[in-house]
């Protein structure tokens, strides 16, 4: 895992988490416990895996989401936006996430200390919730993936981008950003979904979902102000090959 430190001008450190799909954790907990951020921006993908079978909370069939949040908490106030893993989280799942002290910010904004921090929820997370209407599951499984919202919500970006203070949005998918969030007013966007491209050629990643091949949001800064994290894990069957898991750390510009 590579450290990677940008500069803004953010009021404190923040440590961006992206992409953990229920990996251990111990040298995340380890990074953050020596730089120790202000805030902690999780910007989707902590669970993996979809809907869970004889229906227990998915949160339950992770091994160490939960235990992370609670160490992160430890260390600083942490704040998460939902991305597309998340899709299949029930209210219950999320009241869990919550009782740990973690901040769901989906599709709202919250301020801590003149920082206006918001989260941009998956348009994965909508379609199901759509799907979910009127069915006695809790997790209703279909032959296919349900198609119905096929673009996240923005509209209460109008309020968000009005508010006084810096303000950072937690955005799981980088892509939206040239469809949905470039003319926007917004300081600061946190973004991870594209785990570097997978395979790198130099700053060159090879596919990321919903980018396709050689995508050209992968890592790195993007129009002054877009950070996309490489991600935490690998759950794929394809190795990352020159494309190391990634924390990221916002430090104040002086």
């Amino acid at each position: 895992m590579t450290e990677t430190t940008y500069h803004f001008p953010v009021p404190g450190t923040v440590a961006v988490i992206a992409d953990l799909h229920d990996r251990p954790y111990f040298s995340i907990i380890q990074s953050l416990s020596d730089r120790r951020p202000e805030i902690i921006c999780m910007t989707g993908d902590l669970v993996f895996g979809g809907k869970p079978d004889n229906n227990h909370l998915l949160i339950r069939t992770q091994k160490y989401v939960l235990p992370f949040l609670r160490a992160c908490r430890r260390i600083a106030p942490i704040f998460l936006s939902l991305g597309n893993h998340e899709r299949a989280v029930a209210d219950a799942d999320l009241q869990l996430i919550r009782d740990t002290g973690c901040i769901v910010l989906d599709n709202e904004w919250t301020v801590r200390e003149g920082v206006v921090i918001g989260g941009l929820t998956s348009h994965y997370v909508l379609d199901y919730r759509r799907f979910r209407q009127g069915k006695q599951d809790l997790y209703p499984k279909c032959r296919h993936k349900p198609r119905i919202i096929k673009e996240p919500k923005t509209e209460w970006l109008a309020d968000f981008e009005k508010q006084a203070g810096y303000k950072i949005l937690l955005c799981h998918h980088p892509e939206y950003y040239p469809l949905y969030l470039k003319n926007w007013n917004i300081d600061l966007i946190l973004a991870g979904h594209a785990h570097g491209g997978q395979w790198r050629i130099g700053k060159q990643g090879i596919y990321a979902p919903g980018q396709g091949l050689f995508p050209r949001l992968t890592s790195g800064i993007h129009d002054g102000r877009l950070a996309i994290s490489r991600g935490l894990s690998n759950q794929t069957p394809i190795p990352r090959l020159n494309n190391p898991t990634e924390i990221i750390y916002i430090e104040r510009q002086d």
